[in-house]
């Protein structure tokens, strides 16, 4: 019974279970929550600077996220929502700051979006198959771990 053509079973099961012990969605919370603090200095460059285009106010949540990626390496969307509310509060704290242009405020959605999808990782072909192969309940990592 041959689930695909490109991966076996055995590098599916060792590719998720590789994936599950590398993600540490507490240290990228954390690491994203240190990283408000050169995020939010950003926003005293661009106040310095004398002005800044808005797409520059995608900077520090992109900075937030980044810091969440390389420390937490989540690929799940529930282990990235954290990431995305310090990145919205990164970017509601320098516009207050700053105070600047009411209309930035509504751009805390698109810091929430920047902030959260920069914090996924970014998956290989087999981790992808072996997350919708144990979706569809074709593998089971559980049997794996217990045959050790």
């Amino acid at each position: 019974m041959e689930m695909n053509l490109r991966f076996s079973e055995d590098e599916m099961v060792s590719a998720l279970i590789a994936l599950r012990e590398n993600e540490k969605p507490v240290y990228g919370f954390f690491a994203a929550f240190f990283a408000l603090i050169p995020a939010v200095s950003m926003y005293f460059l661009f106040a310095d600077m004398g002005g800044a285009l808005y797409v520059m106010f995608a900077i520090p949540p992109a900075m937030v996220g980044f810091a969440a990626r390389f420390v937490g390496r989540s690929y799940k969307f529930k282990h990235r929502l954290p990431v995305g509310f310090l990145g919205v509060f990164a970017h509601l704290v320098g516009c207050y700051l700053l105070s600047l242009n009411p209309f930035l405020y509504l751009m805390a959605p698109v810091a929430f979006v920047i902030s959260a999808s920069v914090a996924k990782v970014k998956l290989e072909r087999v981790h992808i198959w072996a997350l919708d192969q144990e979706e569809m309940g074709k593998i089971n990592t559980n049997k794996q771990l217990n045959r050790d």
